[in-house]
This record gives structure tokens, sequence and C-alpha cells, in this order.
């Protein structure tokens, strides 16, 4: 009975994390988030317009769902009133899986509230991955220097998204968009199962079919 017990809540840990990569792109429901991040930073002479910018990560629920996002448009806020978002696969260039696989999971084992600079700083390497030409220096959004230490550390981490490491698809890609007022879109990542885990997935289902007819029989 005790091995049953953890096969069935491994199983059920596993398909959640699937379920939150395949909502229907039409299906649509309530989010709301919390930002982790530290003080507001002004790009000065930078493409943001000397407007304060605050990156962090978000921790999203999101229907029966708490997971973290990052902001994938950087001049759109996120409206508090417009939560009613929907669902899609999102198609992550290979640079921006880089970023992912390359930094993703020490960013979320960070300390997201004293005060996030890695989350910030990935943040900022996302926005300048999926909306501008991969350099902070340069083009719509960039910083006049990178002597802050975010902005740094951000530039590092497009070195290595920009590089030609190998690109394993540790992850699956979601996008979060608005479906009422015009308010940030997110991107959220899962894990991709082991095949091995899969297996153990669908060995767990089985497993459940059989109790469920044993327990009618009875």
């Amino acid at each position: 009975m005790k091995t049953f017990n953890k096969t069935a809540l491994r199983t059920t840990v596993i398909a959640a994390a699937l379920a939150l990569t395949s909502f229907s792109a039409s299906a649509a429901t309530n989010l709301s988030a919390v930002l982790h991040g530290g003080p507001q930073f002004t790009a000065a002479g930078g493409g943001f317009g000397g407007n304060s910018v605050t990156p962090g990560v978000w921790e999203v629920n999101f229907g029966n769902f708490n997971f973290y996002a990052f902001c994938l448009e950087p001049k759109v806020a996120f409206s508090g009133s417009s939560n009613h978002y929907s669902s899609a696969s999102f198609n992550a260039s290979d640079a921006i899986k880089r970023l992912y696989e390359g930094h993703y999971s020490s960013v979320i084992g960070s300390n997201l509230n004293n005060p996030a600079p890695k989350a910030k700083a990935f943040q900022l390497a996302l926005w300048e991955l999926n909306n501008d030409n991969g350099n902070l220096l340069s083009g719509d959004l960039r910083f006049n220097s990178l002597s802050n230490a975010v902005v740094a550390d951000a530039n590092a981490m497009l070195a290595t998204a920009l590089g030609n490491g190998v690109i394993n698809n540790t992850y699956r890609y979601t996008s979060l968009t608005s479906d009422v007022l015009k308010s940030q879109k997110m991107l959220t990542v899962a894990a991709v199962p082991e095949p091995e885990t899969y297996g153990m997935m669908a060995a767990g289902l089985g497993l459940l079919a059989f109790m469920a007819r044993r327990k009618k029989r009875a």
C-alpha cells in the first residue's frame, strides 16, 4: 500500500505539470500574479525612455495552478483588472531555449525576495532576446552602460543564450495572454519528463485503474 501511495502521488504531480502546457488556446481562466523584484531602476539614456523598470519574476496563480512566469513585453504594464488570460504553446527561439536551459533553474532556486537580482537579470535578458537585437548597449531596449550589477549579469546570461551551446529541449514553453484589457504577456515553462517518467506515469495510471476495478468487484 505504501508503494501504491508513492506512485499515485508522483503520477498526480506529473499529470499536473503536463496539464499546464496542454490548455486549449481558446480556453481562458483568471490569473493573478505577485512580482518578486528589487527596487526600480532607470535605463538612463536608453531605450526605455528614461522610465523606471521593475524586472523580476511573477508568482502566478492561473486556475488551479501556481507557478513562476516572466514578462514578454517590457513596455506593457500588468493590469490587475485584466485578469482573464488564455494560454498557448510558445515557439521559443534557440536563444531563449539556451537562456532557460542555462539559467532558469538557478534563478528560481535563488532568494526571490532579497531582492531577486538573478530574476531581474533573467527578465532583462528575456526581454532583449524576445524584443530586440540581443545587445543591451544598442537597439530599442538599451542601457547606457553595463556598470549596473543586474545589467551586467543579464549581459552574461545573453552570452550563454547567443552562444552555440547544445539545446536539450528541457522545457515546454507556454504563453499567457490577456483576453480583456491590454496587459503584459507572460511566459512560463514546465520541465519535459524523461522517457522513464512517462513509463512510470503509465504504470501508475494502470495501477489506479486496477485498484478501482478491484474495489468495484469487492
